[in-house]
């Protein structure tokens, strides 16, 4: 077996740029869309119906 990466992983140069930024909390937005379609298995039951309102 070969090797793809070399040994200790991988450290990008551009994971640098953040590291002095604070984090900044969003808001919540208004409207959120979760698709629940599968690829394999059986159907997903969402546990909602559209329109219903869920709290946060």
């Amino acid at each position: 077996m070969f090797k793809t990466f070399p040994k200790g992983g991988i450290h990008p140069p551009e994971n640098k740029l953040t590291a002095t930024k604070p984090i900044v909390v969003l808001p919540l937005p208004s409207t959120v869309t979760i698709p629940v379609s599968q690829h394999i298995g059986a159907p997903a039951l969402p546990a909602v119906e559209k329109g219903d309102t869920v709290r946060t």
